[in-house]
């Protein structure tokens, strides 16, 4: 009797494994691509806020340079907070110490408002990148000074870490 010989074709089991292992991998890898970009944008997002933050701070000085001159939007400002409420509302009756102050509390206000922790300050010093809320680092020294600060959910080093938050500075000559 003659014997047959059958030809079979197809895939093994251990073939098949070790596919869906090449492509669980790359699928994982795609998926931490896919967190990364997620993160990032959140920070660039953030930081794009913080700018426009920035912009407004010396824009609310440019707008009322006698203050600005004799130092309403820094001096007692140096410590972080602002010098009481708003006083007069942002009216045209207001002085222009009380329109300083109306703007620093009111521009404070959105930068809370609008950003995770946001914190920010005006003061004059010689070194911008330094500081973080509670601490600015501030030696009246130099230039008039925005620093803006904020904690970043995505960012583990702001959350775990009590002390620590991205900081934009910008130097302003208004």
């Amino acid at each position: 009797m003659k014997q047959i010989k059958l030809k079979c074709s197809g895939f093994s089991l251990l073939e098949v494994m070790i596919a869906l292992l090449v492509l669980s991998m790359g699928l994982a890898g795609i998926a931490s691509l896919l967190t990364t970009g997620m993160r990032s944008t959140s920070t660039a997002n953030l930081r794009s806020i913080a700018i426009t933050h920035s912009q407004s701070g010396a824009e609310m000085m440019r707008a009322n340079l006698e203050a600005y001159q004799v130092g309403w939007y820094v001096g007692d400002n140096t410590s972080g907070e602002p010098s009481g409420k708003s006083t007069c509302g942002g009216t045209s009756g207001c002085t222009d110490a009380e329109q300083a102050n109306n703007d620093y509390v009111a521009w404070r206000a959105k930068i809370t408002e609008t950003m995770p922790d946001g914190r920010g300050y005006i003061c004059v010093d010689s070194t911008p990148d330094d500081g973080q809320p509670g601490g600015l680092g501030c030696d009246n020294v130099g230039n008039t000074v925005i620093k803006i600060f904020w904690r970043d959910a995505r960012d583990e080093d702001t959350l775990d870490n009590g002390d620590t938050y991205h900081r934009f500075a910008t130097v302003v000559n208004p």
